[in-house]
């Protein structure tokens, strides 16, 4: 019996995007106080990080606080690196990085801020977007956070709130004016490709941030953020989840590249997971017929003990009950396989032929044990001393 293999690729899709670099903006507002002084020992990785923070705060608020302090006052801006976007693999990577160098991108920032509140349980995610500086759009993508404290969502940008780059260097201005922000107030500078993660009843359309026209969604019927975040933060399709926040984008105007970027990427993601899916779906239809086919071939086998145990005239002898056990047994196993096929997808090309392959050889040795069941019945029904006869 053919037996058809395929290989399961799982393709893992990460955004290549230029990162926007904070720039000089006006601020009167006092710079945080100093962080905690943190041993070195628990800088070694977010998790020690969240791990050293839960244990010297009293609640989420001081947490936050104390980690954003950290993050103004200690991490330079990557200048070298800002233009590099394969720089940083993924979240962990950019987080762990930025712990080691002391310096990183937006990603850096956000993504270390992410996995140390995500560590201490404290409600986080991960926004990308793009942004405004002097009413202008910056001409790369950037990354923040949501932080949610005492049921209130906030944002934070702890790479704006840690100084600006001039003539490619990085001046540490640390500023309070990115730290838990109402997100009606955020969005004059932030916003988010997914106008989910505005957080607002009225979000904004992307030609309207741009225009600088922040008025004209109020007129807008309510956007039920809410419920659309408890969906996202809940739903197990991930196939499913990337299709609405595609919707969602396109819902909203596609007016600059890297909106188009943004978009182009979670097409490609969903793209990626709905092949795969079909590869997965390939590869347990063929497991189970595998598995049929297995059955098949154990039965084949024992129908040829069988057989020669016949040839042999039933020699040596065994109870009629063995005997008897030996045909229903084989039967058993052709009806195994028999019902393996029934359950098969037979929309699965790789295995459509082999599928009607199997069933063909089935029928015949289906056909061929029925005979010998009706001997074994006649055997066992005739006398001892005439039994020779029958063979």
């Amino acid at each position: 019996m053919r037996v058809v293999f395929i290989l399961l690729t799982v393709v893992t899709l990460f955004s290549a995007s230029l990162f926007a670099q904070p720039k000089e903006r006006i601020s009167t507002e006092r710079p945080v106080p100093a962080a905690l002084v943190i041993p070195e020992a628990d800088l070694a990785t977010p998790v020690t990080l969240s791990h050293y923070l839960s244990a010297h705060t009293t609640s989420r608020k001081e947490f936050v606080r104390q980690l954003y302090s950290w993050l103004v006052w200690s991490i330079g801006y990557d200048v070298a690196n800002m233009y590099s976007p394969n720089y940083y693999k993924d979240t962990l990577d950019a987080a762990q990085k930025t712990l080691k160098t002391r310096i990183g991108v937006c990603q850096g920032y956000a993504n270390l801020y992410y996995l140390v509140c995500k560590e201490a349980r404290i409600p986080v995610h991960l926004i990308s977007g793009y942004t405004k500086t002097y009413g202008r759009i910056d001409n790369a993508s950037h990354a923040w956070v949501a932080v949610q404290i005492d049921n209130t969502w906030y944002m934070t940008d702890p790479t704006w709130g840690a100084g600006v780059v001039n003539n490619n260097k990085f001046i540490r201005k640390p500023v309070d004016s990115y730290f838990l922000v109402a997100p009606s107030a955020f969005v004059a500078t932030h916003m988010p490709f997914d106008p989910l993660w505005q957080l607002l009843e009225h979000p904004y359309r992307h030609d309207e941030f741009s225009g600088n026209d922040l008025k004209a969604a109020a007129e807008r019927a309510v956007f039920n953020y809410k419920d659309s975040l408890i969906a996202y933060e809940t739903m197990n399709d991930d196939l499913r989840k990337y299709q609405l926040v595609i919707n969602r984008i396109e819902g909203y105007g596609v007016t600059n590249q890297l909106i188009s970027h943004e978009l182009g990427y979670y097409k490609s993601l969903v793209k990626y997971i709905a092949e795969n899916r079909q590869i997965v779906a390939a590869n347990r239809a063929i497991d189970d017929f595998n598995r049929s086919s297995n059955q098949y071939n154990r039965a084949v086998n024992m129908f040829n003990e069988y057989v020669h145990f016949k040839n042999n005239q039933f020699k040596p002898s065994k109870p009629d009950k063995e005997i008897r056990e030996m045909v229903d047994a084989i039967g058993r196993k052709l009806a195994e396989s028999r019902k393996g096929l029934a359950g098969l997808n037979r929309n699965e090309v790789v295995i459509r032929g082999n599928i009607s392959e199997l069933e063909e050889s089935l029928s015949t040795m289906e056909k061929r044990l029925g005979e010998e069941q009706a001997f074994v019945d006649k055997y066992i029904k005739t006398g001892k001393m005439l039994r020779k006869s029958l063979f």
